[in-house]
């Protein structure tokens, strides 16, 4: 048995150095090691997006300013589901109550509370992005105070990824054989390919809006009568991978 034992951590303890073997260990005497980093693009429509639409409310008390923004931000959620949003696309992002408070620049007295102020905001999930414009014209006319978006993004970004890797490869060879020929030397092998890094970015335009008003000053502007301008543009999904590459002798 203790014979059997050793030969088993003799094993584990060759099969352990085997994985960390650097690639230059696995070279041939007459073989060079190139490594190579290539970053791969490709390029999707987004088809869906996101928009978060909230009201901020002030009033004297902190009871006033929330049942005021209760009632405003009802009519939000309400106008949306109108507008054709499924209630499972319509999550609640945050909600917060704060005291405003007026300071003393001197600093001689304690800071004094003047009023409240209330806020709710939800995420809205645009599975249609061509509805995009018209839900952010729902949000503001149904009262939407704090308007942000859209956030584009795609739902299964697989395909895009498979296409920005094979890109990422295509370079990958290119450059090898390049380097390769420029010294005199062909490519023989691959021996690692690492893929580290994945990122989708979008480059279009982003619509954004906020109309928070404190207590006492004047209104925030009408509604735009017409849907803002909203371009859906394309994403670009980027794979960057390492790869060693042995060269040898043509």
């Amino acid at each position: 048995m203790r014979r059997a034992l050793f030969i088993s951590l003799a094993l584990l303890g060759a099969s352990t150095a085997a994985a960390q073997t650097s690639p230059t260990e696995v070279l041939a005497p007459n073989q060079t090691l190139l490594e190579v980093q290539s970053t791969g693009q490709s390029y999707v429509a987004p088809d869906q997006a996101t928009l978060t639409g909230g009201v901020v409310t002030f009033a004297t008390t902190s009871r006033e300013a929330a049942d005021s923004n209760a009632r405003a931000m009802a009519q939000v959620v309400a106008a949306l589901k109108k507008a054709g949003v499924a209630p499972r696309d319509i999550q609640t992002q945050s909600v917060s109550l704060d005291p405003q408070s007026n300071y003393d620049r001197q600093g001689a007295e304690p800071p004094r509370i003047t009023g409240y102020q209330a806020r709710n905001a939800v995420t809205v999930r645009v599975r249609d992005v061509t509805k995009a414009s018209e839900l952010l014209t729902v949000l503001f006319e149904a009262g939407a105070n704090d308007v942000n978006g859209p956030y584009f993004s795609i739902e299964d970004d697989s395909a895009a990824v498979a296409k920005a890797r094979a890109d990422a490869v295509s370079k990958a060879k290119a450059e090898a054989d390049a380097y390769a020929t420029a010294f005199g030397m062909r490519v023989v092998k691959v021996l690692r390919i690492s893929e580290r890094q994945r990122s989708a970015t979008y480059e279009s335009i982003v619509v954004t809006g906020s109309r928070i008003r404190p207590a006492g000053a004047p209104p925030p502007p009408p509604p735009p009568k017409s849907s803002p301008a909203v371009e859906v543009g394309e994403m670009e999904q980027k794979v960057t991978i390492w790869v060693d590459f042995a060269l040898g002798p043509k």
